[in-house]
């Protein structure tokens, strides 16, 4: 990381971590600096990407669910294609790559266990491909996770399968991307 941090920015990142809707004002005067300095941190702080701002819904909030699934990928251009697919997906909070057998990780989320058995159920389909692990992990008890739940974001999901002719779809076993028209969000 070419990104140096000093005590300035260390006590606006805590000072935001506890209240992210602080103004400006009020975080300049409770880390003891001025607000065109606090301001300029502030931008060279997200332009740096050390710190992240985003809205998004609560997913513990509706009781929806994670997993951990590890996927051994068998050569580097299948891994390249799965982690383009992995980064569009709406239902995968994260993704790392690991040096194990399993060599990439994924965190993901459902509306409830059986969309996200469907989800894990589809990185079977894919060629050079193997699950070796899922760790479900329920309602989230501490923290919060935010997801993007968008009703018909388009009319694709970025993946490129077709939610409406997907047997675990036609066959209730999943509500569909939240990304597609046929998306059956349950909170409408």
């Amino acid at each position: 990381m070419d990104t140096k941090l000093d005590g300035l920015d260390l006590r606006i990142i805590n000072f935001l971590h506890e209240n992210g809707r602080i103004t400006i004002t009020d975080l300049a005067e409770k880390v003891k600096s001025s607000r065109p300095t606090v301001t300029n941190r502030l931008k060279r702080l997200i332009a740096d990407e050390v710190i992240t701002v985003h809205g998004g819904l609560n997913l513990g909030k509706f009781g929806f669910k994670m997993a951990c699934v590890g996927l051994e990928v068998k050569n580097e251009n299948t891994r390249m294609q799965v982690e383009e697919i992995l980064k569009g997906c709406p239902r995968v909070l994260n993704f790392s790559r690991t040096p194990e057998k399993a060599n990439i990780h994924i965190n993901l989320w459902g509306e409830d266990d059986q969309t996200i058995n469907s989800m894990i159920e589809s990185y079977r389909d894919y060629p050079n491909i193997d699950v070796i692990y899922t760790h479900y992990l329920g309602t989230p008890v501490h923290g919060n996770i935010s997801i993007n739940l968008c009703s018909s974001c388009g009319s694709e999901p970025p993946c490129g399968k077709n939610s409406a002719e997907c047997h675990r779809y036609l066959n209730g076993w999943c509500r569909g991307c939240p990304a597609s028209e046929v998306y059956k969000n349950p909170l409408l």
